[in-house]
């Protein structure tokens, strides 16, 4: 039998007395994958399709859940559990997954389908870390959304009577889109890694005021007069007043209202920028040389002038967690639950019953700049005679030259993590940690040239926070100049860094 509470939220009818109408544009800045769960025959992770023309998609759930996310990160810090009232997540977006009380959101995203472009396929495989081999059986490919490729975006945002509810929801929504305007949120899958990074810009907006008749059939015939169905004919006959469109690239300044101000995410990112000390190999299966191709190119990516070679965030977070692996070997603690907490789950390993959580290290894709390949040929010699092996002369197209900055992101980090992340970068710089392929022949080395550490305002230590109430600094140069230059102070907390990591490895971690 229904009870009286039941009955009266079941026939509530939300009041709407204004209809936002935002539309933009999403650009990738790197690829993106926007998986069907389908097989196809390119590729074992095929890219969702529309089933009616078979365009690329990006489903609205994708956006949605990318905002929500960033909404609950920023008010409430990074892997919190969000909370069951009154945030802005909840605010803009509805009630969480398996919530009955939840409220709808408020929030309408369109499903959008990408503008014509073709398509880029990439490998991808395990590696054993005691080997640096692959795995057997675990490589594999996958479809990507090419970096450059345009997304229309279209938002509607119902808002309330209650006019303070109307203003909250507004400044909600221009946190979250001006995030998506900055490029602080990813798209789609493996977005730790580099992929689906994108930014918006070119926002229009429109605001009916359903209280309005003009305004009200304004919203109902909005985009019809494109239609040829001859029974949306006579909506054409309406003069109506449409209410203003007003386009700018700042969806804040559009929306008109002060965003909070009070973020809650900790995060350290480092930058550093390092040159080719020597060859440098990712394969790719795509030829870039006309005519008789190498049997191996550097991977590259689509841009305005042609293609790029690119350094992917995939080749580097595996380099890294290799060698953390071995740094925590070395110390006689080899605690893969420890790594697997910053790193996230090793793709083939049997994790039991514990959950599964998104990696807490953050690596982007980079173009390579200034650079220059060159095809060099290789032969396999037989061990017993000597000589060269019959059929075995093959070519390779490695970068010789090039310049490349590498950002690497760490979410809540605890000081052993950031002493961890601080024994790679040395690792990169000396050239002692190569990446990509064939680094047994010396390819892969990197030399360092500069980089600086960045802290949030929730992430910086208390070592370092200035006396006396001064303006503390939030970034740190931590190398110039070809060597690992630090400041004193930061000198003497990152020791204390590096000094935490035995007890880290130590630790149970769940």
């Amino acid at each position: 039998m229904t009870s009286a509470a039941e009955t009266e939220r079941d026939t509530t009818v939300r009041s709407i007395a204004r209809r936002l109408v935002v539309r933009g544009t999403l650009e990738l800045t790197a690829p993106a994958h926007f998986g069907g769960g389908v097989e196809s025959d390119l590729a074992d992770m095929a890219l969702l399709r529309d089933a009616a023309d078979g365009g690329l998609l990006l489903p609205g759930t994708s956006i949605a859940g990318a905002l929500r996310s960033y909404l609950r990160a920023y008010e409430q810090g990074h892997w919190s559990e969000e909370r069951e009232t009154g945030g802005l997540a909840e605010l803009l977006l509805g009630g969480r997954k398996g919530d009955p009380d939840g409220e709808q959101s408020p929030l309408l995203i369109a499903d959008s389908l990408a503008e014509p472009t073709s398509i880029e396929v990439r490998d991808g495989v395990a590696i054993d870390p005691r080997t640096r081999t692959a795995r057997d059986q675990k490589k594999f490919n996958l479809e990507l959304v090419p970096a450059g490729t345009r997304f229309p975006l279209e938002l509607e945002l119902l808002l309330p009577d209650d006019e303070g509810e109307a203003v909250r929801l507004r400044a909600a929504l221009a946190l979250a889109l001006g995030a998506l305007q900055r490029g602080e949120i990813t798209v789609g899958a493996r977005g730790s890694r580099g992929y689906g990074t994108c930014h918006a810009h070119s926002w229009t907006l429109t605001e009916y005021d359903l209280a309005d008749a003009d305004h009200l059939l304004a919203y109902l015939v909005a985009d019809r007069s494109a239609h040829d169905d001859p029974n949306q004919a006579g909506w054409q006959a309406y003069a109506v007043v449409s209410p203003v469109k007003r386009q700018d690239d700042d969806i804040v300044a559009l929306l008109g209202v002060a965003v909070p101000t009070t973020d809650k995410r900790k995060t350290v990112t480092l930058s550093a920028w390092f040159r080719l000390a020597s060859p440098l190999l990712i394969r790719s299966d795509l030829p870039e040389y006309p005519g008789e191709a190498p049997d191996a190119t550097h991977l590259r990516r689509p841009n305005s002038a042609g293609r790029e070679p690119v350094l992917p965030g995939t080749s580097v977070a595996g380099a890294l967690r290799a060698r953390a692996i071995r740094i925590a070997n070395t110390l006689g603690a080899p605690n893969l639950n420890a790594i697997e907490s910053l790193f996230g789950p090793e793709q083939g390993r049997e994790v039991g019953k514990r959950p599964l959580k998104a990696s807490r290290l953050r690596v982007s894709e980079q173009a390579i700049s200034n650079s220059n390949s060159l095809v060099q040929s290789r032969v396999s010699i037989d061990r017993f005679t000597g000589g060269a092996l019959d059929t075995a002369l093959f070519s390779e197209a490695p970068l010789t030259r090039g310049d490349v900055e590498l950002t690497i992101t760490m979410y809540e980090t605890g000081d052993a993590e950031l002493g961890l992340l601080m024994l790679l970068l040395k690792d990169l710089w000396t050239g002692d940690l190569p990446l990509g392929g064939t680094s047994s022949i010396g390819r892969g080395r990197l030399q360092g040239i500069g980089a600086e550490l960045r802290f949030s305002p929730e992430a910086l230590p208390a070592a370092l926070k200035p006396a006396g109430g001064a303006e503390p600094q939030m970034h740190w140069p931590i190398g110039a100049e070809e060597r690992l230059t630090v400041a004193p102070e930061l000198a003497a907390y990152l020791e204390r860094c590096v000094q935490a990591i035995p007890g880290w490895l130590e630790k149970k971690h769940g």
